[in-house]
């Protein structure tokens, strides 16, 4: 899905009908995905939208008639255009949703087509979840799949991390407005973001961050998640209610075990009740149940010089020795051509004379 910066009229009412779908969403008093569902189905009925309850009808004529309403839009749009930002509606045809959920995406950069694995968890993980975070995102990005998180503390931000630092791309799905992103620490990991993915938002450019704007943004987590992986959430983890929207949308869940009594565990292993998976590795979360892979590396890819190493390795270290055992190679040969691909980004080392491809295929620099 390739950049886009939408052209927004600056007249109120909008005149189109995809404009008409944005300025509703700054109608107070009414939740933005009914007001976007109820215009979507007839724009023209801008006065009264038809199939909205006899309550939710008083709220938009209320809301449609505030005074200030003309001044927020033309502001909302002074700001996309300031930005660079994209708007994306449900009339529009690169609409990602596939009517799964209804309101109005923002963002900058460009969103990832294919595709797009979300991984979530604790804000407070503790060195397991991030390092569990760190390779699924490496596997992701290996694979030539996309990392979709909400760039909060813990597992979000070590998983945006890894997927860039493997050459891949990711998605930060904001709890805010574009005009205000935070955590204000992880600003230079959504810059990156934007320009290998995309910062996207549910919520007009100017809204702060709330409690109810969070758990709207976890429901957008998940329909932007091709599947899902929870890492680590305890019992109360806004992560949990990420999965749970993923279970109603049909998306693949898995979760990560952990000892029942901890603390950290308990709401993954509660999700299970509900449907979702236990991860048995790393990678279990590319194939599906019946064990064929949706996203394939293809032996057939990869660097030109040294393919016969890189072929035989995987996302996790292996030592050296055995990659020259499965490739057929001497050792001596195998540690030139390992060094060579470290060199040009193919590999990563780990301790112990272990390396691990470290680029997707799909994007060689």
């Amino acid at each position: 899905m390739g950049h886009l910066t939408s052209s927004v009229s600056p007249v109120f009412p909008p005149v189109s009908a995809r404009d008409r779908l944005h300025a509703a969403t700054l109608v107070d008093g009414l939740s933005s995905r009914i007001a976007v569902e109820a215009l979507a189905r007839d724009p023209t009925a801008w006065e009264r939208p038809r199939g909205l309850s006899e309550r939710a009808l008083l709220r938009w004529v209320s809301g449609r008639s505030d005074s200030e309403l003309p001044g927020r839009y033309l502001a909302e749009c002074a700001h996309l255009r300031e930005l660079g930002a994209w708007l994306r509606t449900p009339l529009d045809r690169d609409w990602p949703l596939d009517g799964v959920l209804s309101g109005v995406l923002r963002g900058l950069g460009t969103l990832p087509s294919g595709v797009r694995l979300g991984i979530v968890g604790s804000r407070k993980a503790d060195p397991y979840g991030v390092e569990i975070a760190e390779r699924l995102a490496r596997s992701a990005a290996i694979r030539g799949a996309a990392v979709v998180s909400g760039g909060a503390f813990g597992v979000d931000i070590a998983a945006h991390r890894a997927a860039l630092a493997a050459g891949g791309e990711t998605v930060v799905v904001l709890g805010a407005g574009l005009n205000h992103p935070g955590p204000r620490a992880h600003l230079s990991v959504f810059d990156a973001a934007a320009r290998r993915g995309a910062v996207v938002s549910c919520f007009e450019c100017d809204r702060r961050a709330a409690q109810w704007t969070f758990l709207r943004r976890n429901e957008w987590v998940s329909a932007l998640s091709t599947a899902l992986v929870v890492v680590q959430a305890g019992s109360k983890s806004g992560a949990l209610s990420t999965a749970a929207h993923a279970l109603r949308m049909n998306r693949p869940v898995w979760i990560v075990p952990g000892p029942i009594d901890a603390p950290l565990h308990r709401g993954c292993h509660a999700l299970v009740e509900r449907g979702a998976r236990v991860l048995t590795s790393i990678e279990a979360w590319a194939r599906t149940e019946d064990g064929v892979d949706v996203v394939d590396v293809g032996a057939d890819e990869g660097p030109n010089e040294g393919h016969s190493l890189w072929a035989v390795a995987g996302v996790e270290p292996v030592a050296l020795s055995a990659l020259a055992r499965r490739a057929g190679l001497p050792i001596d040969v195998a540690l030139v051509m390992a060094t060579q691909l470290e060199l040009s980004g193919w590999f990563r080392q780990a301790p112990g004379t272990r390396y691990a491809r470290a680029r997707s295929p799909r994007r060689p620099a």
